[in-house]
């Protein structure tokens, strides 16, 4: 074995290590030079290596699959880790008590590509620190101090009372250190929240959002007006308003590994997440729980990409819809872990078009998610749209009708819910089974246990509007996204049985 074989076995296999279980994995050299390894890191037992002749021989074991971690509410996936470039841990979402996050190191990227939606900021090179020892001691202030395609680093830390209307255009804004957390503490921007971003192309990373309060009840974390917003590894908490977006038929809103927790009021007027007419919406890897009376996520947008999130009220969520598309549009729901709970003020997980089917276009494309109803009753689709839905390959768990509304059922579980013929609305192979087969619904564990009738029950549903259906990732512990391993035929639910013998 030559010094380069060695060199390149030995972070190949360390990589083998730490990254998620793709079918091949490539290592790329500084000078250039790269190797791909066709195998699976389940499939290793052991490896050893040396320099050749009686040189010494480091050997190592590949680790079984970790065990589930001990918080009720967000387990890991057996048998699979975290995709590289996992965002910061937020303990806020790991458990029902709501405990605050500890800021930790931001993420370098996101974990896997996104559909190319609107326009990315544009940066110049020119920095802005902020912080207790940098030139600008505040946010407020590198706000008023930007020029368009500037970079904005804040310093981890908490910044009170400390608002800013952000005017330029193609901005980077990003903590660093750790998470920098912005409490509004009484304070506003422009009466609407805690920032504004009015400028096009602006991209925010690693900040903490909280306590955004204003007099007409819509302090928003974030009052996006502006077109094309990208947040990455944000967290948004005991707000008003996580999110509150005007309407702007040429802006794309991207929310990527994100968590909104507690945010909402007693009015039920205010949301998670409330997105107005823009031109598409994209929530993928990101966590929803603890809203108050009004929707997770509430959005008016012609497109929504609904992906591979954990949407949960336990055992006192008060929320209303999961996900309300209030005008219709063009929907993909699709790896979503969704619980409703025994408190939720409303009986639907998703409603399509209950304000009025007024977008131009009017389809739901319902794929790969696992919905559990903890309530005594409901309904998993609504919709008073005249186009035609398509579930495919779901877990409905629960008390709950399934679908109200046009639509077609094709291969879903549905498991105690009140489905007597689901075929006979044009669709087929759905299966109805007493029980879904999860690990611990105790623990809001809804991974799927030996046994369980989903497993291989699931339908590739093809493509629609250039966009692939069938679930490729499933939602990562904490936040993010990981590869969902290929099975023919697929399972159904939001995420893929592992078992080393399969």
């Amino acid at each position: 074995m030559n010094r380069f074989t060695t060199v390149v076995s030995a972070i190949s296999l360390l990589a083998l290590l730490a990254a998620p279980s793709f079918a091949d994995m490539t290592i790329r050299l500084k000078d250039g030079r790269s190797i791909t390894l066709p195998i699976e890191p389940q499939d290793v037992e052991s490896f050893d290596f040396g320099a050749g002749g009686a040189a010494p021989t480091t050997r190592g074991t590949f680790p079984s699959s970790p065990p589930l971690p001990s918080s009720p509410v967000m387990p890991a996936s057996p048998g699979l880790r975290a995709a590289t470039g996992s965002v910061a841990p937020i303990p806020g979402v790991s458990a029902p008590s709501l405990a605050p996050p500890v800021a930790t190191p931001l993420a370098t990227a996101a974990p896997s590509p996104m559909p190319n939606l609107g326009a990315q900021p544009k940066t110049s090179g020119r920095v802005l620190h902020v912080g207790s020892s940098r030139d600008y001691k505040t946010i407020h202030a590198a706000g008023a101090a930007t020029k368009d395609g500037d970079t904005i680093e804040i310093d981890a830390g908490n910044y009170i009372g400390d608002t800013a209307i952000w005017k330029s255009d193609n901005l980077v804004i990003r903590g660093v250190n750790g998470r920098a957390h912005l409490d509004a503490d009484g304070e506003s921007a422009g009466g609407k929240g805690i920032w504004v971003t009015a400028g096009k192309n602006i991209r925010i990373e690693n900040i903490e959002f909280s306590g955004a309060k204003v007099g007409d009840g819509n302090g928003a974390g974030i009052r996006a007006e502006g077109a094309n917003l990208t947040l990455f590894n944000c967290y948004f908490h005991d707000n008003q308003e996580g999110i509150l977006a005007a309407d702007n038929p040429d802006s794309d809103i991207v929310i990527d590994s994100s968590a909104f927790v507690k945010n909402g009021t007693q009015s039920g007027q205010v949301h998670g997440i409330y997105i107005n007419h823009i031109r598409t919406l994209f929530v993928r890897g990101s966590v929803f729980q603890g809203t108050s009376i009004g929707h997770h996520i509430k959005t008016r947008a012609d497109t929504d990409y609904i992906l591979y999130n954990r949407i949960l009220d336990f055992a006192d969520g008060t929320a209303s819809y999961s996900v309300d598309m209030s005008n219709g549009g063009r929907g993909f729901i699709i790896g979503n872990v969704i619980e409703k709970g025994a408190k939720a003020d409303n009986f639907t997980f998703i409603a399509m078009a209950m304000e009025g089917p007024s977008n131009s276009k009017q389809e739901l494309y319902v794929v790969g998610n696992t919905m559990v109803l903890d309530r005594s009753s409901g309904v998993f689709i609504h919709s008073r749209s005249p186009g035609t839905i398509i579930a495919a390959g779901n877990i409905f768990s629960g008390p709950g009708a399934v679908l109200q509304g046009n639509g077609r059922l094709i291969n879903n579980i549905i498991a105690g819910g009140s489905a007597d013929n689901p075929d006979g609305n044009g669709g087929g192979g759905n299966k109805i089974v007493r029980d879904a087969g999860f690990v611990d619904t105790s623990k809001f564990d809804y991974h799927l246990k030996l046994g369980s009738p989903a497993i291989g029950a699931g339908v590739d549903p093809g493509v629609m509007a250039g966009f692939k259906l069938m679930p490729e990732y499933q939602n990562a512990y904490p936040l993010g996204v990981e590869p969902r391993p290929a099975m023919n035929p697929p399972d159904a639910g939001a995420y893929r049985f592992i078992n080393a013998a399969r």
